[in-house]
């Protein structure tokens, strides 16, 4: 029983200790929390920033699924071909990581931000934001999640 006290005190000090040493790596995010639930635990920027795309290419499949099912508008028209140019935008970065380049990352990672922008312009100039508000809300969460892998980016040396 005393050794397992003694485990949890040094699994506690280490996970304090690396808190400490500023191994958060979206401390200073925008969007922390996100950010946080996005990177699974991890404490490398890479690692992390691998997770984040991962998890936000998932949400953006999810948000093109969702956007067929709203019928048939123009502005739909325009944010599922900009959800498919931000799942290409995103696998780019993720190769980018992958050969560690970083100014083509966040070129990459910007592109997708700006995707999810396109989208949110075209439902706005259409006027159909009340018939498609909770894809304009699960935009919002795109854009923060793509501020976050950028930030990560940011974090890489």
């Amino acid at each position: 029983m005393a050794e397992k006290h003694m485990v949890l005190l040094f699994v506690a000090a280490a996970v304090l200790a690396g808190q400490a040493d500023g191994t958060d790596i979206c401390e200073k995010s925008e969007y922390a929390s996100l950010c946080r639930s996005s990177v699974k635990g991890a404490t490398e920027p890479a690692a992390g920033l691998q997770a984040a795309i991962e998890h936000l290419m998932s949400e953006t499949k999810q948000a093109k699924e969702s956007s067929m099912k709203l019928g048939v508008m123009k502005c739909l028209d325009v944010c599922k071909q900009n959800y498919d140019d931000a799942v290409t935008d995103l696998e780019k970065s993720l190769q980018y990581l992958t050969i560690n380049d970083k100014p083509s990352l966040k070129i990459s990672l910007s592109a997708a931000l700006t995707d999810y922008v396109t989208c949110d312009d075209a439902v706005m100039e259409s006027g159909d934001s009340k018939k498609v508000g909770d894809l304009m809300s699960i935009d919002v969460v795109l854009r923060h999640m793509a501020a976050n892998c950028l930030h990560l980016a940011s974090l890489l040396k």
